[in-house]
């Protein structure tokens, strides 16, 4: 489990200083919004945390994990309240929900008319479902996969479908950065011992003396 934690931080960071780079190559080609910028800081701000703290995670680093996931949580939910016309038409990506699927549609080419609703509805569900599971903290290193393998998704289909300025309009590179350490990060310290051992971070070395008591 611990090396699988520090295989997500590592690609996670890389994924970040790759995002970081392309969104300064597109700048002045694409604005990304409020919340998008909002979860790009506190993104970077996580992975120099992690960065910091070699390998051992700590309040500030735990606390910056908390963060990120409610933010790509607001942008899930963000997402979905566009699409169904809440933030008005003026200055949102859809605004109606024909203009979702029909948006879906440029993105899958290849599915037939009749299933493009599906697939909107199901990419929709699953993004309700994210936002939900993100901001519960439960099971964090799951709800960070799957967002990130999401988030995946849509960078492959918006990237082929309509070029790299969509991507950079939603930022997903960072973004799939920001879950991968998401999923990497504890939600919490863990209990001491019963016999008095100390807690331990998730992702931290076990100390020698703990070792032997295994």
């Amino acid at each position: 489990m611990r090396w699988m934690d520090a295989a997500r931080r590592f690609g996670g960071l890389l994924w970040v200083a790759a995002g970081v780079v392309f969104q300064l190559v597109m700048l002045g080609r694409v604005r990304p919004g409020v919340i998008t910028l909002i979860l790009i800081a506190a993104t970077v701000l996580l992975a120099a945390a992690v960065v910091t703290a070699r390998g051992r995670p700590r309040r500030l680093v735990r606390m910056l994990g908390r963060l990120a996931a409610v933010l790509l949580a607001l942008d899930f939910a963000g997402a979905v309240a566009d699409r169904f016309g809440l933030f008005g038409t003026e200055g949102a990506s859809w605004g109606s929900w024909d203009a979702f699927v029909s948006y879906t549609g440029r993105l899958l080419p290849f599915v037939p008319d009749s299933l493009v609703g599906v697939a909107a509805a199901s990419a929709t569900a699953g993004e309700i479902a994210l936002a939900i599971w993100l901001v519960s903290g439960r099971q964090r290193r799951w709800a960070g996969k799957a967002a990130a393998g999401l988030l995946t998704v849509y960078l492959v289909a918006m990237g082929l479908a309509i070029g790299l300025t969509e991507v950079a309009r939603f930022a997903l590179p960072i973004q799939i950065g920001g879950a991968l350490l998401v999923s990497a990060i504890p939600a919490r310290r863990s209990a001491p011992a019963a016999d008095g051992t100390p807690a331990i971070d998730a992702g931290e070395p076990i100390p020698q003396h703990a070792r032997r008591g295994q």
